[in-house]
């Protein structure tokens, strides 16, 4: 890749004058003097970035002596690197750091090592440092410039006005998208966790409002309900962990109702597909709703989406599944309890093909029941149990006790 052959470039001898240079810088000087000089140096340099440094000048100091350490970190592990450079990037862009900003701060740091080393610092030593930084100082300014995008910006600095602005700016067409992925250094990142990882929940809140808001043009309607879901998959699990008091919006946007009202009554949409889930697409026991009943608070199925759904769930399969598995134990129990219990002693032919007929139906359910604990060992549906004092994968049929009483 372009990155491990620019590493490349800076081995051997190049690389040794690097690090012992940079060795010799920290025997002469403890790391917070260091800092000092390349911040005066950079002050020197280029003093139109200085209102960059907010923070007392020994913290900003030993930020200037890191920032040393990951030129340095460069040239013995290139993937470390740009592992960290994730992170940086973000933090700069919070501070207000720009691409342009890039090449002074390398030359206040050449000149900063510069009068540190004085006589010591060579031709030969300068030519390795001015090769190190052009290679590391074009991927910084890269990751800056894909970062610092208005919506970027603004996420970062949690300002939910900014962020309204910016994405107010993007085409109906585009919103969604620009909602749902923004790229960091190179990778696609979601703007929705960035702000509820950082507790931005405000500019999370506008997000999810503005991804289930229904817009149209001309040519279409726009609606982000599937290009929320399809890049949020894990989005109930996400909200019930951190910010529960979204789940009410999320619901919100998956319903629409006519404002005319004809005797006493409105025309309601739900767009409740995705949170109902697909039993052959996914795990049933990770759909959406699943997750809200293992994992949510009672007060959220109360909300008429969430009604909704459980409604449709048990009018299309739950109610006529559930009557018909309990009519087929109900018929077991009572002819058990004729042909077993009530006339276990007699050997009169209609007892006895009572008891063949209840056999046969027990040995039935455990069919039915073995198949469906292959069958979900196959898809993987499984859950953690303990057993024998170790935690194994079983199948979900197992960790409900009745069915293994059942079974």
């Amino acid at each position: 890749s372009l990155v491990m052959s620019r590493a490349m470039r800076i081995r051997g001898h190049t690389q040794e004058l690097i690090t012992c240079s940079w060795a010799r810088c920290k025997e002469l000087l403890p790391p917070e003097e260091i800092g000092e000089v390349i911040f005066h140096e950079l002050a020197r340099e280029a003093p139109y970035v200085m209102y960059i440094f907010k923070r007392p000048q020994k913290i900003q100091a030993q930020q200037l002596v890191n920032a040393v350490e990951m030129l340095v970190l460069f040239t013995e592990d290139a993937s470390k690197f740009f592992q960290d450079l994730q992170q940086l990037t973000v933090r700069h862009i919070k501070y207000g750091v720009k691409a342009d900003y890039v090449k002074p701060f390398g030359r206040a740091i050449l000149a900063g090592l510069k009068k540190i080393l004085g006589d010591e610092w060579e031709q030969e030593t300068q030519a390795a440092w001015e090769i190190l930084y052009e290679n590391v100082s074009t991927f910084v300014a890269r990751s800056l410039s894909s970062g610092a995008s208005i919506i970027n910006v603004a996420l970062v600095q949690g300002d939910v006005d900014k962020f309204t602005d910016a994405v107010s700016c993007t085409p109906r067409a585009e919103r969604a998208k620009a909602l749902t992925e923004v790229e960091v250094h190179g990778k696609v990142v979601s703007p929705l966790y960035w702000a509820i990882r950082d507790g931005k929940f405000t500019i999370a809140k506008f997000i999810i409002d503005d991804l289930l808001a229904i817009r149209a043009d001309r040519e279409e309607y726009y609606y982000g309900r599937e290009t929320m879901w399809s890049s949020h998959p894990q989005l109930a699990h996400v909200l019930c962990h951190e910010c529960p008091m979204l789940l009410e919006d999320v619901f919100d946007g998956l319903m629409w109702h006519s404002h005319t009202v004809l005797d006493g009554q409105f025309r309601m949409n739900y767009y409740i597909r995705e949170l109902y889930g697909d039993p052959d697409e996914v795990d049933p026991w990770d759909t959406p709703l699943s997750v809200l009943t293992l994992e949510g608070v009672p007060s959220m199925f109360t909300h008429p989406v969430v009604e909704k759904v459980i409604a449709v769930k048990w009018e299309m399969l739950g109610r006529n599944g559930f009557l018909i598995l309990q009519l087929y134990f109900t018929t077991v129990v009572v002819l058990f309890t004729v042909a077993f219990v009530s006339n276990g002693d007699s050997c009169e032919l209609r007892w006895v093909v009572l008891r063949i007929v209840t056999g046969f139906f027990a040995v039935l359910a455990v069919l039915l029941f073995t198949v469906l604990i292959f069958s979900q060992w196959r898809k993987r549906q499984v859950g953690e149990a303990v057993l024998f004092g170790h935690t194994r994968n079983v199948p979900r049929f197992l960790l409900n006790p009745s069915n293994l009483l059942r079974y």
